[in-house]
């Protein structure tokens, strides 16, 4: 895409953000965006169209939060809270205020820290990827749904900017977080994300996108994301980990170290720190590890923009996997793909001479049309569309962990209805639902 097409859909979005935005609310909150989460931490971000200086308050609180940050944005600010010394386990309301200590507006948002690391906790989340079209009923699924959180793995936008300036990527962001169905989950949803090609930069994006310097910066101001800590600096990639419970999370950025000539998916840097990161929750006890990699992991080495084009790094990490002993602790959650599949492990086993399957859930489209990467999947896969429509898919996935063994399930559904009960069939590789349950002792 050129840059010339991306500022004139940047100039239709401003136009819908406006038309939607007057439409819904009369709140002078653009939207709050809650992430960053942990069992006595909360990182919240959010646009307010108000001239003064504003704050959060929690529930019950006499105490004022100013923001660590604050910028212009889209005619109002953005704002950037830190949120400390919370209890685990527990549901927060909270408003914003003014510096007289007047609200802001009424509006009733809250979030839910998380379990106390460690121990037994039974938890339920979504996950998809892929959002082309705004406001997808699938955000209203995800709540209906009643998700602790919503882990989104990548291509949060498609305005594939290729300009080197933070305001066109804090347009692009607004314009999709001031949909209603999004902003409406926000209000109580966390939402944990890390990017893939379209958002991060021109399509099949990589170290050398052109709007690189800006895109991490505006990650690093807008999104509410964990402490990055893979390497320092403004340049640096948003690597990150967090834990809920007894099961470990690691995110992977795969597009702003991402070297093509040398075919490596991440940085010396990164790939150590993923690797010390794998190894740590091991010997933390950690019975299960979700590795969100934002491209998929499947399918045979070819050229391709996923793993499959990056076949020997990919290797080396099986390898690692399975020298390591976390062969059957370590899951896949996956983006890019306009599609639902799990693989049991049975076909995503890259290690040489085999020894470390890996299962893969690919979880999405959130609004878009329908595609089919990598493969084959044990439990198939749902990727068809109708022409000119798109597909609102996503996963579930259910946690319960009973101190001695965490049951999980994974579960593609649809999301078309706002609602997400129906699972997805599969329309290739294998017949039936798009279904996995397996343990983790």
């Amino acid at each position: 895409m050129t840059a010339r097409y991306d500022l004139r859909w940047i100039a239709l979005a401003l136009i819908l953000t406006i038309v939607t935005c007057v439409s819904v609310r009369a709140s002078a909150v653009g939207w709050a965006w809650t992430g960053g989460l942990t069992a006595e931490t909360a990182v919240v971000t959010a646009r307010i169209d108000s001239p003064v200086p504003a704050g959060i308050r929690i529930a019950d609180s006499t105490t004022t939060i100013t923001p660590s940050l604050t910028a212009p944005m889209e005619g109002g600010l953005l704002h950037r809270f830190a949120l400390a010394g919370l209890r685990p386990d527990t549901v927060y309301s909270y408003h914003f205020v003014a510096a007289d200590g007047t609200l802001v507006d009424q509006e009733p948002r809250s979030f839910r820290t998380f379990p106390a690391p460690g121990k037994p906790a039974s938890f339920r989340f979504a996950v998809a990827s892929c959002s082309s079209g705004m406001n997808s009923p699938v955000f209203a699924a995800a709540a209906h749904q009643d998700a602790r959180f919503f882990l989104h793995t990548g291509d949060f936008h498609y305005f594939n900017i290729a300009e080197n300036r933070v305001e066109i990527f804090r347009t692009a962001y607004n314009t999709h977080l001031s949909a209603p169905r999004l902003r409406a989950l926000l209000a109580t949803t966390p939402l944990i994300y890390q990017w893939d090609d379209h958002d991060f930069g021109p399509n099949d994006s990589n170290k050398h996108s052109p709007s690189s310097e800006a895109s991490l910066r505006n990650y690093r101001e807008l999104v509410p994301h964990y402490p990055l800590t893979a390497a320092a600096g403004p340049l640096a990639p948003v690597d990150q980990a967090f834990t809920v419970g007894r099961v470990r999370f690691i995110l992977s950025d795969l597009r702003s170290q991402r070297d093509p000539a040398a075919r490596r998916m991440m940085s010396a840097a990164q790939d150590a720190w993923f690797r010390a990161e794998l190894l740590a929750a091991r010997d933390a006890g950690c019975p299960l590890i979700f590795w969100i990699t934002s491209v998929p992991w499947n399918g045979a080495p070819h050229d391709a923009d996923c793993w499959q084009g990056y076949a020997a790094h990919r290797t080396e990490i099986a390898d690692f996997i399975k020298a390591s002993g976390l062969t059957g602790k370590v899951a896949i959650l996956s983006g890019d793909a306009h599609m639902t599949a799990i693989d049991d492990g049975t076909n995503s086993d890259f290690a040489t001479g085999g020894g470390a399957p890996v299962r893969v859930f690919q979880a999405g489209p959130i609004a878009n049309k329908g595609s089919y990467k990598g493969g084959p999947y044990s439990h198939g896969a749902r990727f068809k569309s109708e022409p000119g429509q798109h597909l609102n898919q996503f996963g579930i996935v259910d946690i319960k962990d009973d101190g001695k063994t965490i049951h999980v399930t994974w579960s593609g559904r649809a999301g078309a209805d706002g609602a997400g009960n129906q699972v997805l069939l599969s329309e290739r590789d294998a017949k039936g639902p798009i279904q996995l349950e397996f343990t983790a002792p």
